[in-house]
């Protein structure tokens, strides 16, 4: 019965992440949406974000949100698309490049997981976006593994988070962070830096790396 109950509290830690990993992806993925800023000016996910030190809903409320929306795409765009910024791939990071060695190797690591990127997808396999998603990814069937008390599926699906982090994320997205914190114009792309760095620094943590 206990071990039940602890697997049962594993479960729900690994789906708390896949939650993370998923609201994550989406700040980089592509501009923000009226919907998701719907969804993050909840106080729900403003009170916690605040519990972690991240202050959304200073930044989130100052302007209308027709204009906030506005600002957001231009600086989406400033950061992350026109040339002079800082394109969010491993590839750029480590390469130089677009679609290098690293952009193959991680969609080589979807495909070994079940994953197949959609034919006529414009966004190479290790955008940030898609590489958080994936831990994302990951970390549910991990969850799921754990309801089912399947301890080897879990240890499994542990391990391939284990390995992605350590051979992709963990080779560039903190020092993209510590960029996209210092070239941010805007308030708001300071503070995901800053909520996407700590998760991410806590995770590392968690698995041992």
């Amino acid at each position: 019965m206990l071990n039940k109950v602890l697997d049962l509290d594993l479960a729900l830690a690994a789906k708390g992440r896949s939650s993370l990993y998923h609201l994550l992806s989406l700040f980089y993925i592509k501009e923000i949406s009226s919907e998701f800023l719907t969804q993050i000016k909840s106080k729900e996910i403003i009170d916690s974000l605040n519990g972690i030190g991240v202050d959304f809903g200073r930044v989130l409320f100052e302007l209308p949100e027709e204009k906030l929306l506005d600002t957001l795409a231009q600086e989406y765009a400033a950061l992350f698309i026109v040339p002079g910024g800082i394109p969010p791939y491993e590839s750029v990071r480590l390469k130089d490049l677009l679609n290098q060695e690293p952009a193959w190797k991680t969609e080589e690591f979807y495909k070994r997981c079940g994953l197949i990127i959609k034919e006529g997808c414009k966004t190479f396999p290790d955008h940030l976006g898609m590489e958080l998603e994936f831990m994302a990814y990951l970390s549910d069937k991990e969850s799921a593994a754990l309801k089912d008390n399947n301890e080897k599926a879990a240890i499994e699906w542990g391990n391939l988070q284990k390995d992605f982090f350590s051979n992709h994320i963990n080779k560039w997205v903190f020092g993209f962070l510590d960029d996209l914190d210092r070239f941010a114009f805007h308030p708001f792309y300071k503070e995901v830096a800053r909520l996407t760095k700590g998760f991410l620094e806590t995770e590392k943590e968690g698995l041992n790396l």
